[in-house]
């Protein structure tokens, strides 16, 4: 049945109406007639015309009749249209979702038949929307719903139980293959670019699931512990999946503490920058130092930034936190040498946030550090939700002489097209390539590759997490000369040592003046 915005009267009903209330008109003017000139009308003797008043009485009645349940029929519709199928997509709505949930839960326990509830997740949908307009935002989620609906076997039952996030009931009948070929295969179509009006958006998806009747039988519940799954999916990365287990809601319990605690530790100054060098074994000399955030609760301890950088990305803190790590970077960089940069990891979120060159440009200028002695890392996902605007924002920061540098590079999107459309400066190796180098061969073939393609577009190249000799000297045989990594400098804070700041454990060239 196909979604609604407002009750239409079809013609017949509207012709009904009309016939009703005119023949309604005439009769009372009949009867005027009759109170007016007496016992008679037009030559009619009293009982004629009384006659012919209940006549058109009781046709009037029956046509009322008609276009009352009529209307009421039409009603109906559209309350249950309004009520059971969501207006932007035309899925079923969160209610009749769940009402479709307890129905499969009803027959899966006469039957026996396991059904699975698939928790389908746009993720940052709030973030994107923000960023990209409302309006393109409704042309995202229509987009999304109907590539969903084109994966999935056509009796499939699907809903739309949230802004980005989607449910779908599979009977275990459905299945042709395993869940995990299943959940893999329907990330990757969904995460496919979205071609809309203006531009070409990409987006992450993860998914959770749940069984009937293992994982339970109340729809609420149901709908919660696929949620559950889903977040634990979010956690483990892009494009994750996962299926629930009991343990999952431990991990949502620290999640939700994490979410309650950001605030009250930003505004607490719980957070601190650590940082950690880059050496550039070529010239002997550090050339510049990583800004890398942590968080050190005052009961809990140190937080690992892969636990909350996630959940500030999720509820908007990403905002604040990564202003205050940009400000501070920067201000502290009037501690380092001229010749040496600072480099600060900057959100996907964070990145598309519309006065996003305009708040770099601020920090800037308040904190009085050279352009050119700013380098803001941004991974490959981050410049491929928006490809024309993150290509109008790259270029600004260029323009602005800031340096970029393409973060994690090689474990992002396979399509290399935007390293010709992106302005940027460097390619930081990723640490899962470098960490494999002394027992795999095509890992140094990748690094290889990387350097080469590095220099064929004119930029530079840093390897990080590099812990080993072998390491360093697999990575100069490779054509890297620059490095970041504990075999030559851990994450530090800034202390002040003989009245000069420095970088604790740093020393020789890492020194700070």
């Amino acid at each position: 049945m196909p979604a609604v915005s407002n009750p239409n009267r079809s013609p017949v009903f509207r012709l009904i109406t009309i016939a009703s209330s005119g023949l309604g008109s005439f009769i009372l003017g009949l009867w005027g007639l009759q109170f007016g000139f007496g016992d008679g009308v037009a030559g009619m003797p009293a009982e004629v015309v009384g006659g012919i008043l209940a006549g058109l009485c009781a046709l009037a009645a029956g046509a009322a009749a008609m276009s009352f349940f009529a209307g009421v029929d039409e009603s109906v519709s559209y309350v249950v249209n309004e009520t059971h199928f969501d207006k932007l997509t035309g899925l079923l709505s969160r209610p009749a979702m769940i009402g479709k949930i307890a129905e499969a839960a009803q027959s899966t326990i006469k039957t026996g038949e396991p059904v699975f509830l698939i928790d389908i997740d746009i993720g940052r949908f709030k973030q994107i929307n923000e960023s990209i307009g409302y309006n393109k935002g409704d042309e995202l989620v229509r987009a999304f719903a109907q590539r969903l609906r084109a994966s999935l076997p056509d009796n499939a039952v699907i809903g739309r139980i949230g802004a980005g996030e989607f449910a779908v009931l599979y009977p275990d009948a459905y299945f042709n293959m395993s869940m995990d070929i299943i959940a893999e295969r329907l990330i990757a179509e969904l995460m496919e670019p979205y071609d809309l009006m203006t531009h070409q958006q990409s987006v992450n998806a993860s998914i959770g699931i749940v069984a009937m009747p293992k994982d339970g039988v109340d729809p609420i519940l149901l709908l919660r512990r696929s949620n559950l799954a889903l977040q634990n999916a979010r956690a483990g990365g892009i494009g994750n999946w996962s299926v629930f287990h009991p343990e999952i809601g431990k991990v949502a319990d620290y999640r939700q503490w994490i979410e309650a605690e950001l605030h009250t530790a930003f505004e607490r100054g719980d957070f601190d920058l650590h940082y950690q060098p880059q050496i550039d074994l070529l010239k002997g000399r550090t050339v510049g130092y990583e800004a890398l955030i942590r968080w050190k609760h005052p009961e809990r301890g140190m937080i690992p930034p892969l636990e909350f950088i996630p959940v500030a990305e999720e509820t908007g803190m990403i905002g604040p936190i990564g202003e205050w790590v940009l400000r501070k970077a920067c201000s502290d960089a009037r501690h380092l040498p001229d010749n040496c940069l600072v480099a600060v990891n900057i959100s996907a979120v964070q990145f598309m946030t519309k006065d996003f060159v305009g708040m770099v440009g601020d920090v800037i200028r308040e904190t009085g550090i050279s352009p050119r002695r700013l380098e803001l890392e941004l991974t490959e996902t981050a410049m491929m939700q928006d490809r024309d605007r993150a290509a109008a924002i790259l270029k600004e920061l260029t323009a602005m002489g800031i340096s970029v540098a393409v973060d994690d590079f090689g474990t992002g999107y396979s399509n290399l097209s935007y390293l010709v459309d992106f302005s940027f400066h460097k390619l930081k190796i990723d640490r899962s390539f470098v960490s494999r180098l002394d027992t795999d061969q095509n890992s140094g073939a990748v690094v290889s590759t990387i350097v080469g393609l590095s220099r064929a577009l004119g930029v530079h190249a840093i390897a990080e997490g590099v812990e080993t000799e072998s390491q360093a000297t697999l990575l100069r045989a490779a054509g890297c000369d620059v490095f970041q990594g504990f075999l030559f400098g851990r994450p530090a804070p800034l202390k002040v040592e003989n009245g000069k700041l420095r970088v604790a454990g740093a020393s020789g060239t890492n020194r700070l003046h």
